[in-house]
C-alpha cells in the first residue's frame, strides 16, 4: 500500500514526526500514525479484531487531514474553512 502524508501535527517536530495522517493510494483509506493505546483504553474499542491496534491522533490532525484531502478532490476552499475553525476551536479552548 502506498501511503502519501497528508499532515503531521505540530506536536509532531518533538515527537518524531507524529502523529501524522496519510491516505493511501485507494482514496477511501486514510491511515493515522500515532501514540499506541494503553491496554485499558484499547480494550474499550469495539468490535477489534485480533490484527487491529488504536492509537490516540489529535482531533485537529484529523480535520485538518480531512480538509487537505477534500482540497485535493476539487474542494480548495474547504482547507481554509478547517484552518479558520481550527484557530477559533483552539482560542475557545485556551
Amino acid at each position: 500500500m502506498k501511503l502519501t502524508r497528508l499532515c503531521r501535527s505540530a506536536e509532531s517536530e518533538i515527537r518524531d514526526n507524529c502523529p501524522a495522517m496519510y491516505v493511501a493510494g485507494d482514496p477511501t483509506v486514510m491511515v493515522g500514525q500515532g501514540t499506541k493505546l494503553d491496554p485499558e483504553t484499547a480494550a474499550e474499542l469495539l468490535d477489534r479484531a485480533g490484527d487491529e491496534d488504536g492509537v490516540a491522533i489529535p482531533t485537529a490532525t484529523v480535520l485538518r487531514a480531512a480538509g487537505l484531502f477534500l482540497a485535493t478532490q476539487g474542494r480548495p476552499g474547504i482547507a481554509a474553512e478547517v484552518e479558520a475553525f481550527l484557530a477559533e476551536w483552539d482560542g475557545d479552548r485556551a
